[in-house]
Formats: structure tokens, sequence, C-alpha cells
């Protein structure tokens, strides 16, 4: 890792979760992390219990649900720092509920799903290549997809639009990757990481469960610390290496 040491990485969603475990990997392997949340607060609990590492954490409030929290977050950033060599879009929701379902709240969580999993993406990723085009030195995307952006195999119906969004991004991944080929910016690479189950927060935030215990106890999971494993992973391969696509199941996972 010493190639992306006192580097600066943009990390989405990272007050908890794959994005708090991210950020505390980040700052050990001394990279210096722009964190943007919507909970700044639970950041700065998060350094404050991480103590001293080699890169330092910079929080940020953001909501990647809003263009105009983006921009702001990303002006901030340039002002700041001038450029970016790595940024992780972790960021994402999903929440219990159908699609089909005539409640006006449903509605809203659809707007929500769409607005933080896919346009998220995109516009960060812009602001992001806006960055990462001063200088000439390699850089990576990194989105954190699902493997429910692949296939609906043993698809839970009630998680609404949020397997569309996951889809979404697989095909933008893909999109930017050779819009970034073709605009002359070959020194930016882009990967997709599609993670099965994880154990996180995310199934108590999304209202499919109560506690962890009552969701994961009869199901292999991976831990956040794995995706973060397999992004430093993205890391170590030389700049000559763009790998597009990388799916990761806990061992027994159908």
């Amino acid at each position: 890792m010493e190639k992306w040491q006192g580097k600066f990485a943009v990390v989405t969603g990272a007050s908890a979760g794959i994005g708090a475990s991210i950020i505390k990997d980040f700052a050990l392997n001394g990279i210096n992390v722009i964190a943007l949340a919507r909970r700044v607060e639970k950041i700065e609990e998060l350094i404050a219990e991480f103590g001293e590492s080699n890169g330092k954490i910079f929080p940020y409030k953001c909501d990647v649900s809003d263009l105009s929290s983006i921009k702001e977050a990303f002006n901030w950033i340039e002002e700041s720092f001038s450029t970016i060599n790595i940024l992780v879009n972790n960021a994402g929701i999903v929440i219990k509920s159908r699609s089909i379902s005539e409640d006006e709240e449903v509605t809203e969580i659809i707007d929500k799903t769409i607005d933080t999993n896919f346009k998220g993406i995109v516009h960060c990723s812009r602001e992001a290549v806006r960055l990462m085009k001063k200088n000439e030195e390699s850089s990576l995307i990194v989105n954190i997809n699902s493997i429910l952006g692949h296939k609906l195999s043993n698809y839970d119906s009630h998680m609404n639009v949020y397997p569309a969004t996951k889809f979404a991004v697989t095909a933008y991944t893909e999109v930017l990757r050779q819009e970034l080929i073709h605009s002359g910016y070959k020194h930016i690479r882009v990967s997709s990481i599609s993670p099965g189950s994880v154990k996180t927060d995310a199934v108590i935030a999304g209202k499919f469960v109560e506690t962890h215990d009552e969701f994961y106890a009869n199901i292999n999971s991976l831990q956040p610390g794995d995706i973060t494993n397999t992004i430093l992973f993205l890391l170590e391969c030389p700049p000559s290496v763009n790998i597009t696509e990388i799916s990761i199941r806990p061992t027994g996972e159908f």
C-alpha cells in the first residue's frame, strides 16, 4: 500500500458498517480519508475509537441523495485538498416495502432508494472524476454493488427497487469505465464489488428486523472487513490491471 500513502480518498456512507470499516483500514494504511455521511457525528465517534493512525480522517456531512449536498461536499474537498485519487461509492439504503404498494410512503421510499443507490453514485463519480483529472496519477473508483445487481435468484420480494438500482450500478460502472477511456483519462480505473449478505445495521435501518440475531441467526454472512480487504486488494493491483467486477459471498450462501 506504499504507493497510496499520503493520497486522498473519498468514502460515502462512512458512518457505519462497511463505510466505517473502510475509513479505518484506509487510515491505518496511511491513506487520508474524506469521510462523507449524513450522520457526521458518528464519524467523529469512530475517529475517537480508532485513535492514532498513519492517515488522517476528515469528516464532512453529505447526503448523496441530494445533488446540492454532493456539490457542496466536493467543492469543499477541492478547496481543501485540490485533488483525490480514490472514491468509494459505498452509501446505500434498502427499506422493507413493495413497489406496487399504494401507500404514499412507498413513493418516497422508491425515490429515496433511486436517489441514494444510483443517482448518488453517478453524481459522486462525476465530481470525483473532475478532481482526478487534475493529476495524472493512478486513481480508482470503487462502486459497492450487490449480487442482487446481477441476478434475482432467492430474491426477497420486500426489497422494493433496491435490486433495480444495483442492476443500474452494474451498467453504470462499465459506462463510466468506457467513457474515461474514450475521454483519454486512462489513469482512472473503475471497479464494482458485489457482496452477498454482509452483517451490518442496514437490515435494522431498513425495518426488516429489530435485532441482528433475528436476521443473521440462520444465514451465513460476510463481515464489513471482508469488503474492505477486497478494496485493499484492488488498490494493490498494478496500474496496468483494472479488475472491473468482483463478486464476494460468504461460504455456503445460496
